[in-house]
């Protein structure tokens, strides 16, 4: 494997799916050949962006083969941001601790920029209201 190749860093999504951080933007997975990953950027078809980048999975990690420009600036702080929606949730299903205990406990966690660009404390504890209700079992009809 060539020593130049940079490791990217995965992201969780919202949907339970991966995402790659390259230079400040997000990408979303296309397609994979063998062990070639192909990856498209995330507001691809929001803002028309043509970013690309591929990367090879070797050893447990993705590494950075090539990439292509973006039509929109980074947000640096959006990788952080899903990170920490991802944590929220996660306790979210192994806890049993208040909505807001588990926001606050993670909030304090992240960098004031982070924190700025988070959804409302409204927006996040009805997510760990929709996550709760799809562990729980239906309530039986008779």
């Amino acid at each position: 494997m060539d020593e130049n190749l940079e490791t990217v860093e995965i992201i969780p999504s919202q949907r339970g799916n991966d995402k790659i951080k390259v230079y400040g933007y997000l990408l979303v997975k296309e397609r994979v050949l063998k062990n070639t990953y192909y990856w498209c950027c995330e507001k691809r078809k929001s803002d028309k962006c043509k970013g690309r980048a591929i990367t090879i999975f070797y050893d447990g990690s993705h590494y950075l083969q090539k990439h292509s420009k973006h039509i929109h600036a980074p947000q640096a702080s959006s990788g952080n941001v899903a990170k920490a929606i991802a944590c929220i949730k996660q306790q979210a299903l192994e806890t049993r601790d208040q909505p807001m205990q588990i926001i606050q406990s993670n909030i304090i966690n992240v960098s004031e920029e982070t924190a700025s660009n988070l959804p409302s404390q409204n927006a996040l504890r009805m997510k760990i209201k929709r996550i709760r209700r799809t562990e729980i079992p239906p309530q039986p009809k008779t």
